[in-house]
């Protein structure tokens, strides 16, 4: 089955530009078709892969499919565009639990932007990175692409850069600071999956799964929830779990959530990279994941009441818990968030800047937790 996804968004974005005059007509445009390298030789030029019809305008190629999360990863008041390539004729395993396991040849991308004013995001912007996860046969490799300041091209880096940028932020200010672009080791230590028999990180993707991808998104003809519109484009094997049986992540910052359910789902998108079971700080015994933070399931000391941290990276403030419940100036966890160390702060990668909502949500959440003394 062929999608064309990409297709009806070019014809959208032609669809508002202006006609020439009152007799042209403007022909359909022939679909690009994504052209992946052989195994192991990533492009230098992202344009290579073909990936958009327009990469100024992130307008997909044929088969490429946009999608969004219910709680996206806080990357210092970025813009984010999210799309996904499976090769034709293969189907990934629908599952209501874990990331999906998708089919070799299939490419996650998602693209990083500054727009000039981030409560308009909309307007004026420069894209900065597009990070491609690639399923090769022996496992995902992730390649960063840093576009030029022409915004004509992105060339693949492995090193990583800093590239300053200046921008208004959600309070108004002016903001100036050092984008960072991780290096592939980077890329690493946040979909670290494991490793293999020889001691080598398996990398893989974190977003692409139900918990998050559980809701509604326009396609061109207007919201339809995006589990639906994957299976009707025949991305899944069989038909996806019912709506009303689904487990889903809510918006965090939505004061209309229940608000243990906003922190669990800040704590999952923001935290569960690393901290759970098979991700690089396993050691660390602190399991953020959505499932562990469950509070009817799962005992608290796992999510961080009353535990003392294994390492907390020089930032303590001088307090000795992870969460001690209605005290968030005693919890690390917040010192952490606050920390004006980089190497410190959590999120480590993404978080030059604190995360004022995220912030705030933290602090009302652990202020809610029903009292409990954490001395031993």
């Amino acid at each position: 089955m062929r999608w064309l996804i990409g297709t009806v968004m070019i014809a959208a974005a032609l669809a508002l530009a202006p006609a020439c005059s009152d007799d042209a007509v403007t022909p359909d445009p022939e679909p690009v078709l994504v052209t992946p390298p052989a195994f192991g030789e990533p492009y230098d030029k992202l344009s290579d892969w073909h990936l958009f019809a327009d990469p100024l305008l992130q307008l997909p190629a044929e088969r490429v499919v946009p999608y969004d999360v219910i709680a996206p990863l806080f990357s210092d008041y970025t813009s984010k565009w999210r799309f996904l390539f499976v090769p034709e004729g293969e189907t990934v395993p629908y599952a209501d639990e874990g990331t999906w396991e998708f089919p070799v040849g299939t490419v996650l991308v998602k693209t990083f932007a500054y727009a000039d004013d981030v409560r308009e995001p909309e307007g004026p912007r420069r894209i900065l990175e597009t990070r491609l996860l690639w399923r090769e046969p022996e496992g995902w490799t992730a390649h960063t692409y840093i576009w030029n300041e022409e915004q004509s091209e992105a060339i693949r880096e492995v090193g990583g850069r800093f590239v300053d940028v200046t921008f208004i932020d959600p309070l108004g200010a002016t903001v100036e600071t050092a984008y960072r672009v991780p290096n592939t080791n980077e890329c690493a230590d946040c979909h670290h999956q494991g490793e293999d028999e020889a001691g080598a990180i398996i990398v893989g993707p974190l977003g692409p799964k139900t918990l998050q991808l559980d809701r509604d998104a326009d396609f061109g003809a207007g919201p339809v929830n995006q589990l639906d519109q994957l299976s009707s484009l025949g991305l899944f094997d069989g038909d996806p779990t019912p709506s009303s049986e689904r487990e889903r992540l809510v918006d965090p910052y939505d004061p209309a959530e229940d608000l243990s359910l906003r922190a669990r789902s800040y704590f999952d998108a923001n935290c569960s990279g690393c901290h759970r079971q098979g991700g690089s700080a396993t050691d660390s015994d602190l399991e953020l994941d959505f499932d562990s933070t469950d509070p009817t399931t799962s005992d608290a000391v796992v999510w961080g009441v009353c535990k003392t941290p294994t390492s907390a990276g020089g930032a303590t403030c001088g307090n000795t818990y992870d969460i001690v419940p209605g005290e968030p100036d005693l919890s690390i966890v917040v010192c952490r968030m606050t920390a004006t160390e980089l190497d410190q702060r959590m999120p480590p990668l993404g978080s030059k800047i604190v995360h004022q909502e995220g912030l705030a949500l933290m602090r009302e959440w652990i202020e809610s937790l029903p009292p409990a003394s954490c001395t031993p």
